[in-house]
């Protein structure tokens, strides 16, 4: 038997544990009529599983019949939508059929008699009401949504769509910091009103239960796995792939070693140079301050609880610290301390 663990990232692993409530919700939402909304953005920390959802309900939505597309954020957004509905098999005869034609953008070729349309959202919008009389239903995927010029203008014609009640839905995921800087545009207002998934920690028992239905280890062998993962999606992989590649059914020293060594190449490195220097401060007097008392990390740094108070929370919007009891913090990485300990960016304390 291969591995049932992995260490790619957006790739569903043979061995996961699916988040049914925040699946159940985007289903019953998107399949009730009417919907009471037509989008959902999904966030969380790196690792934390954002793809992998959004990949479970595009297969959802798939084997219902629905017209499913994943658009990239690198790409001309709208004109990939278009491209990809025009081009669609299962529709590409009924758009001739109705002679529209999208020579204009390089899509398809001239129709005889159909002057070209040149505007791209009246295009998708005539291919909609095509797809609306065919009793079908649109979602469009992006992944890592990102504050770019083309996923602004996506967005905009998105809210046309909705708002001339065309069938069309949107799955996005992202980075916190990238969705609040998305919904912070005077234009796109109308994001604020889409429902949010933010994907917390794996229910431990979970985990638990898991590790000892593949590993056949005892209770508390499967607890110390899942103890080291910490509920974090990305670690639970980490720590099923190491112990499956080296043999073992629990926790060693030897484990924790490579198991430091993959975070940190494989994500821990990334989230930290994404963060600010004021936040690597912050976070540098975390992890030198055992106690997480707030108290503490502040007169470390030098900080007023205003401005403290400012960063505390940014970081536990980010899913990188949570609170830890009564004045106290805590990282919700594992072992990110540790991580953050072995760096060397000469912070004065």
């Amino acid at each position: 038997m291969n591995n049932p663990f992995t260490l790619s990232f957006g790739l569903e692993p043979a061995s996961y544990i699916a988040r049914r409530q925040q699946t159940d919700e985007v289903i019953r939402s998107f399949s009730s009529d009417p919907s009471p909304s037509h989008m959902y953005m999904i966030t969380g920390i790196r690792g934390s599983g954002k793809t992998v959802l959004l990949s479970e309900l595009e297969d959802h939505f798939r084997d219902d019949g629905w017209i499913v597309y994943d658009l990239s954020i690198e790409a001309d957004l709208l004109r990939s939508f278009a491209a990809k509905l025009y081009n669609d098999e299962k529709l590409h005869s009924l758009f001739a059929g109705a002679k529209i034609n999208l020579s204009f953008f390089g899509l398809g070729v001239e129709i005889q008699g159909a002057p070209p349309i040149t505007d791209l959202g009246t295009a998708i919008e005539r291919m909609l009401a095509i797809v609306q009389k065919q009793g079908k239903k649109v979602l469009i995927a992006i992944d890592e949504a990102v504050n770019s010029a083309s996923m602004r203008q996506f967005a905009s014609e998105f809210q046309i769509l909705l708002r001339n009640r065309y069938p069309v839905y949107l799955l996005m995921t992202g980075l916190y910091e990238n969705l609040y800087e998305l919904q912070n545009e005077k234009t796109l207002t109308f994001l604020y009103r889409a429902p949010k998934i933010t994907l917390a920690p794996l229910n431990a028992t979970a985990v638990t239960e898991s590790y000892q239905s593949i590993f056949h280890n005892s209770i508390q062998d499967a607890r110390r796995m899942a103890a080291l993962a910490n509920g974090y999606s990305y670690a639970y992989q980490v720590v099923g792939y190491l112990c499956w590649d080296m043999q073992v059914t629990t926790v060693t020293d030897e484990v924790i070693s490579r198991f430091d060594t993959y975070m940190d190449e494989y994500v821990y490195g990334k989230i930290w140079d994404e963060q600010s220097p004021v936040k690597r401060t912050v976070l540098t007097a975390m992890a030198d301050t055992p106690s997480g008392q707030v108290t503490e990390i502040r007169e470390k740094i030098h900080m007023s609880p205003q401005e403290f108070s400012v960063y505390r929370s940014r970081l536990i919007r980010q899913g990188l610290i949570q609170a830890g009891g009564y004045g106290k913090i805590m990282f919700t990485l594992p072992r990110f301390g540790n991580f953050i300990q072995n760096q060397t960016y000469g912070l004065d304390m």
